[in-house]
């Protein structure tokens, strides 16, 4: 095949790929999933980079074998078989390490245009679809619009994860940005109206993720005075929305009494992790408890929300199993320390144990539960990629927004976007520009 037209065919493959894999994750089959088109450039990829010398391709697949053999020697010591749920991640996680990490700086150059062709492309069929739908406007931070309607994403949180980075994005590029052009005003017009939308379908993780997010940039360009009067301005709204609509404060600020009382309950109860296993098998037991709970609730004027407390608790097992397992249980296992350890959580409900079983409530609890000591680390390198840049890109902000809101509200690696944005992040910025290993340069050489 002509060079030429081979680059010509993996950009257009690699575009398809990663707005597939940013937007459109929440498209969902029984036969098909839109982010599996991320694995479209492979073949272009490896005739662009190893037709001259294929073996070469191994030695770029470090951190998937690392990860593989991670995963085979705790399931050694764990003793649990795996399984084809294990391989196919693995696979699938190879390819899209493969393909970013290859691509990244064709996606960089190109990953403007893939968010205001998404901009575009969303607001026209929002549009069409709110008007031909017989659709009304929803203010809810419990069943939003998109709860509802099922409209590209399932849930108003979901769009959150993706609208809070876009809106980053483009307050900060049109604040920095001098000379406007009629394209640049047809952007602006249509990021105005994205950003409408996303405040009108908020949601508790778009509102706090908003305000935390514009927070972490504006501590790095606080110097700018556009970007400033804006992020301030959009924080103060998201705070006061917060506190207007009871839904939202009792899924944020308004959870922090019931957690705190409800702590303080458990503290009181002074119950072993045998004794919490019994509940609900010993009736006597059973009994005694719940007169004790039912008091407590009757003593108190409200009940703790459902999703914060399984954000929690997420976290709380992480806690427990980081203590018994420092290594980690495996790429994608989380769901086995789950299994281990969420019957021997006290919780205000039992139906608790039924969220997130298999990623978590956040992907800080999944990335430190898979990985132990090792998921801490990966935490840690982005931290000390913001705190040792002292100038972030645009775009770079718009993937650690991405990866932040994931901390917030976790929907695992392969939605979202969160895998696509820290191998770019940490690949292209950590893993080459600050920690600098020279001796991974010069071995992938040869």
């Amino acid at each position: 095949m002509n060079r030429n037209l081979t680059h010509k065919t993996n950009l257009f493959f690699l575009f398809i790929g990663v707005f597939s894999f940013l937007f459109l994750w929440d498209i969902k089959t029984n036969f098909f999933e839109f982010r599996y088109l991320i694995i479209l450039p492979l073949f272009t990829t490896i005739l662009i980079f190893y037709s001259s010398n294929p073996i070469k391709i191994i030695a770029d697949f470090g951190i998937p074998i690392l990860i593989f053999i991670h995963l085979v020697i705790l399931s050694f010591f764990l003793k649990y078989n795996l399984n084809e749920r294990d391989f196919y991640g693995l696979i699938f996680f190879t390819i899209i390490f493969f393909v970013v990490t290859k691509n990244t700086d064709s996606i960089y150059r190109n990953l403007h245009t893939i968010l205001n062709i998404f901009l575009i492309l969303f607001i026209i069929g929002y549009l069409v679809f709110f008007l031909y739908s017989n659709s009304s406007f929803v203010f809810s931070c419990y069943n939003g619009w998109f709860f509802r309607t099922k409209f590209i994403f399932l849930e108003n949180s979901h769009f959150a994860i993706i609208s809070v980075p876009i809106i980053n994005y483009y307050s900060l590029y049109f604040s920095e940005h001098k000379i406007f052009n009629k394209k640049d005003f047809v952007i602006l017009f249509f990021a105005i109206v994205f950003m409408l939308i996303s405040y009108s379908n908020f949601s508790t993780t778009f509102l706090v993720g908003l305000a935390l997010s514009q927070m972490m940039i504006l501590f790095k360009k606080y110097s700018n005075p556009k970007f400033f009067f804006f992020s301030v301005y959009v924080i103060i709204v998201c705070v006061i929305t917060l506190f207007s609509y009871e839904q939202c404060s009792e899924r944020s600020f308004g959870a922090i009494k019931p957690l705190k009382d409800f702590y303080y309950f458990k503290k009181s109860q002074n119950l072993s992790e045998n004794e919490i296993l019994k509940i609900g098998e010993n009736k006597q037991f059973n009994k005694k408890f719940n007169d004790n709970y039912t008091k407590f609730r009757l003593k108190e004027k409200k009940s703790m929300s459902m999703s914060v407390e399984t954000f929690v608790v997420s976290l709380e097992i992480t806690r427990k199993s980081l203590f018994d397992k420092p290594f980690g249980v495996g790429f994608n296992k989380y769901y086995l320390s789950h299994s281990d350890y969420i019957n021997k959580i006290l919780l205000s409900d039992p139906h608790i144990k039924k969220n997130n079983i298999m990623d978590g409530s956040t992907n800080i609890s999944k990335l430190i539960t898979e990985f132990g000591i090792f998921g801490i680390l990966i935490i840690l390198s982005l931290l000390i990629f913001y705190f040792r840049n002292k100038k972030i890109k645009n775009l770079e902000f718009f993937l650690l927004s991405l990866i932040s809101m994931q901390f917030l509200r976790g929907v695992g690696y392969f939605n979202g976007g969160f895998l696509f944005a820290y191998l770019l992040i940490f690949y292209k910025l950590i893993y080459y520009n600050n920690l600098n290993f020279m001796f991974i340069k010069q071995w992938q050489k040869y």
